[in-house]
């Protein structure tokens, strides 16, 4: 299976790009900065160029199997750099017809508010509000497309080892609010292997 990995050089993105390479996917890793990438393998494919690029994007996109959107940042101010380059990427996926795409967005956004502990309610409307605005606008616009969609939702997210032992559904309470990001890629590849998620929005925790 060949794959688009959007996000590619954030710590989620890192994830999904190694292990998609370990599985025997072939990867293209759409980058603003190549220098990140650290990673060699025979079947990574780095295409650098801008997520509001529709055009860069359309190239990335063509002739793949699957959309995987990881697209994030560390600042905190407002941002709609998810939202924006997700219509982007849903443009270019229709205009390429190609039509599964799996987006990772954050437990708490929309329905799956009401999941949230208190404190982490508090956490997300306070520091984290700019970063879930920007979700939620991305989860509409995903929502609003006829693609083949799935959103991933993760709890709190860790840089701890791969576990392959989780929980993931629809609207489900986070035991510790925590998720490897190693994990969180092992879902989505098993979800695009799987195809049990389409059309929904499961989160997954631990």
């Amino acid at each position: 299976m060949r794959l688009v990995v959007f996000g590619a050089t954030g710590k989620t993105g890192q994830e999904i790009v190694k292990q998609a390479l370990k599985q025997g996917y072939e990867v293209t890793a759409f980058v603003r900065d190549p220098a990140k990438v650290t990673l060699e393998h025979g079947d990574l494919k780095i295409m650098t160029g801008d997520i509001f690029d529709i055009t860069a994007v359309a190239q990335a996109i063509q002739s793949q199997d699957a959309v995987i959107c990881a697209l994030g940042t560390s600042e905190l101010g407002k941002t709609t750099l998810r939202s924006e380059g997700t219509a982007i990427i849903i443009e270019a996926m229709n205009e390429k017809h190609v039509n599964r795409l799996v987006v990772v967005s954050a437990m708490g956004v929309a329905e799956s508010w009401s999941t949230l502990s208190f404190v982490n309610k508090l956490f997300f409307a306070t520091l984290l509000r700019s970063a879930q605005q920007d979700h939620e606008k991305q989860e509409v616009v995903v929502k609003e497309s006829d693609l083949d969609w799935t959103i991933i939702r993760p709890s709190g997210l860790t840089d701890t080892p791969l576990t392959g032992s989780y929980s993931i559904g629809e609207n489900i309470l986070g035991k510790t609010s925590r998720i490897a990001r190693a994990d969180v890629a092992h879902a989505i590849l098993k979800e695009l292997d799987d195809n049990a998620f389409v059309h929904k929005a499961p989160t997954i925790s631990n």
